[in-house]
């Protein structure tokens, strides 16, 4: 079929003519259309992420006054000083460290060792934790407990091992009196913090 043929013949040109807008519309949606399509269904999962976002900040914020006023509440209740402070994980465990420093000075002990313990959670509050390496007579070991026991802040003893530590070849250490048996321990004490609201 030649190009007279074509023009004679009605529906031959009917068929090219839809044939050819069929093919110039097809044309005109993959360039223009589809790529306007695809960049809008992306903006609408852009603003749907958005909105999602904008809810969460919207119900943190919401959640303010309510943090505000519990902080407010621990702090008051924290008036006698159960709970350790600090501004931060860091300064918090190093009041305790300190804290239990001072009381084995105090009850005459040796510590050998303060270390960090990982942090616990129960029922909601950050409890901090330190490892005392420590040696010393038996009385002195008491009243450490017994401080450990009844001063403030709270301190909640986790775990402890000890031992008597032997003379070598039966001569008394260096300070220990004839007799005085020294004990090592390990304790793990625990105790609960506050961390202060920044402004």
């Amino acid at each position: 079929m030649n190009l007279s043929d074509l023009r004679r013949n009605p529906q031959a040109r009917r068929a090219l003519f839809f044939g050819g807008n069929i093919v110039a519309l097809l044309v005109v949606y993959l360039l223009l259309v589809a790529p306007i399509r695809g960049y809008l269904a992306d903006r609408t999962d852009e603003i749907s992420q958005r909105q999602t976002t904008l809810e969460r900040y919207e119900f943190v914020s919401r959640q303010e006054d309510a943090v505000k006023a519990f902080a407010k509440q621990v702090a008051e209740s924290n008036a006698r000083g159960e709970l350790i402070g600090g501004d931060s994980a860091g300064i918090v465990n190093a009041n305790l460290q300190a804290r239990l420093k001072a009381l084995a000075e105090e009850a005459n002990v040796t510590v050998r060792s303060l270390q960090m313990l990982p942090p616990k959670t129960l029922r909601g509050a950050t409890l901090v934790g330190a490892r005392l390496d420590v040696s010393a007579p038996i009385d002195a070991m008491q009243k450490l407990a017994r401080a450990l026991e009844r001063e403030t802040p709270l301190l909640f003893v986790t775990g402890a091992t000890m031992r008597g530590q032997a003379a070598f070849w039966g001569l008394a250490q260096v300070g220990q009196q004839q007799g005085e048996a020294t004990l090592e321990a390990q304790i793990d004490v625990y105790g609960g913090s506050l961390m202060k609201e920044r402004s």
